[in-house]
């Protein structure tokens, strides 16, 4: 039998079914969230569908945001598996700061730009500025990979956290100030989508796919709503 230390560690990053903030487009945080719309729920429920039918994706683990849209996206996905959903905070979104439950026109009118297009600095006073914020994902996947070397773990989160793994981890990227989204033009992810990266054995990360989401064909408009 195969060692499963020998064997690639692999990532699923799943992002929530589309959620209030994401439909009514405002900055929600850990306590304003407010969870999934009637769609988001639909989309979670394609997805759960799509990975029953996937044999080779079933989780060993699975661990989510601690957010209400990532909780509720997870234990959706995760019910055919039986596999206990672990709640960690640092997989949630980055925080907004005192510009949390504004809408977005609200926060343009105050802060003179629309959110999402200054990456050095926080959103607000009290919010965690990009790098802070790429950071603190960072290190919460790698923790989660070290835990679950060489084997699957489904991470249910969110598109920020999707993007800045997309790009810190891209080969080259370390120190060359890669975690500015502004500049870099990835899309954000679809709600619900599947995001893959395997993990060798000696701590590379390799993407095997970004924002895959066919599950969603005649549920979702095809829209990818910002990271909020």
């Amino acid at each position: 039998m195969t060692d499963p230390i020998a064997r690639p560690t692999r990532l699923v990053l799943i992002r929530h079914g589309e959620s209030a903030s994401n439909a009514g487009g405002w900055l929600s945080g850990q306590d304003s969230c407010g969870g999934l719309t009637e769609l988001g729920v639909a989309q979670a429920e394609a997805l759960r569908d799509r990975l029953s039918a996937d044999p080779e994706l079933r989780p060993d683990r699975v661990v989510v945001s601690t957010m209400r849209r990532a909780v509720h996206t997870a234990e959706i996905a995760a019910d055919p598996t039986g596999v206990e959903v672990e709640q960690f905070a640092d997989l949630m979104e980055r925080t907004s700061g005192e510009a949390e439950g504004l809408t977005i026109a609200e926060y343009t009118d105050r802060y003179g730009k629309p959110p999402w297009t200054d990456w050095s600095n926080p959103l607000s006073p009290g919010g965690e500025s990009g790098s802070e914020f790429a950071g603190r994902v960072s290190s919460a996947l790698d923790r989660v990979a070290a835990e679950g070397r060489g084997r699957t773990t489904w991470v249910v989160c969110h598109g920020g956290v999707i993007m800045v793994t997309a790009i810190g981890r891209w080969p080259g990227s370390a120190g060359n100030g890669m975690t500015d989204l502004t500049t870099i033009p990835l899309a954000s992810p679809m709600n619900s989508s599947i995001n893959e990266w395997m993990v060798g054995p000696d701590g590379d990360w390799r993407m095997m796919r970004f924002n895959d989401h066919t599950h969603l064909v005649g549920v979702s408009n095809g829209d990818a709503p910002a990271p909020i």
